[in-house]
């Protein structure tokens, strides 16, 4: 089982990475928080994040993708969703330590 600091740090890194990538490719939309469940086995993250310029989103999730899979087995889904004209891919994540 991992610390409660490695835990945060962890969190802290993918917060930091996603929203750096974001960032760089013009994005607007920033990622505020990862959640954490831990049960006894496993300590498992899991967050999202979206991707409003849909030209943009390959080299976004190239970028997030190899980053999140320096922890191991990732698991990740997009959607492409249509809100009230506006339109942009939602992308979740998960993984266990």
């Amino acid at each position: 089982m991992i610390s409660d600091e490695e835990k945060q740090k962890i969190k802290a890194d993918i917060v930091e990475k996603i929203n750096s990538v974001l960032e760089k490719n013009g994005e607007s939309f920033r990622l505020d928080n990862v959640n954490i469940l831990k049960t006894k086995e496993t300590v498992k993250f899991m967050g999202n994040y979206r991707v409003y310029d849909r030209r943009n989103y390959d080299s976004v999730s190239r970028e997030i993708n190899s980053f999140l899979k320096q922890y191991g087995d990732v698991d990740i889904k997009s959607k492409k969703i249509r809100d009230s004209g506006m339109k942009f891919t939602a992308v979740s994540f998960n993984f266990e330590l």
